[in-house]
């Protein structure tokens, strides 16, 4: 069977089919449709849960949270209204570490080991063996 003849064939049935469905679906009576009833329902109103803060391990930033954990939004706002304006930037001039810490560095001063003394030899002579090894 050629392929235009198969064409042809379900053409005509898909068109007597529907031709079939469309008599009984305009033969029976239109009803309208009627918007399902909506009822309202009354709920309290939303509480938010109280989530629990993380602990950070730095003991002031571990009470802000759990003040601002405690208190509802708005309270907390009105408590804390900080802004951007509030922080005075150093000037062009300043040199802003100068002006925070005063005293010894905190931490270790490596270079009074005395193997650090020591370090510049170490690494100009693994210089010198990477040039016998490697001919560079």
């Amino acid at each position: 069977m050629k392929l235009d003849l198969l064409k042809k064939l379900i053409k005509e049935a898909v068109k007597e089919a529907v031709r079939e469905e469309l008599e009984t679906i305009l033969s029976q009576d239109a009803k309208p449709i009627q918007p399902p009833k909506q009822t309202v329902t009354k709920y309290e109103n939303y509480k938010p849960t109280v989530a629990r803060p993380i602990s950070t391990g730095d003991p002031i930033a571990d009470l802000m949270n759990e003040t601002r954990y405690s208190m509802t939004q708005g309270e907390y706002k009105s408590l804390v209204s900080a802004t951007s304006d509030m922080v005075q930037a150093p000037g062009l001039g300043m040199n802003p570490i100068e002006n925070f810490r005063q005293g010894p560095e905190p931490g270790l001063d490596i270079t009074q080991f005395d193997f650090m003394m020591k370090a510049g030899d170490v690494y100009k002579a693994s210089i010198e063996k990477d040039r016998q090894r490697f001919g560079a």
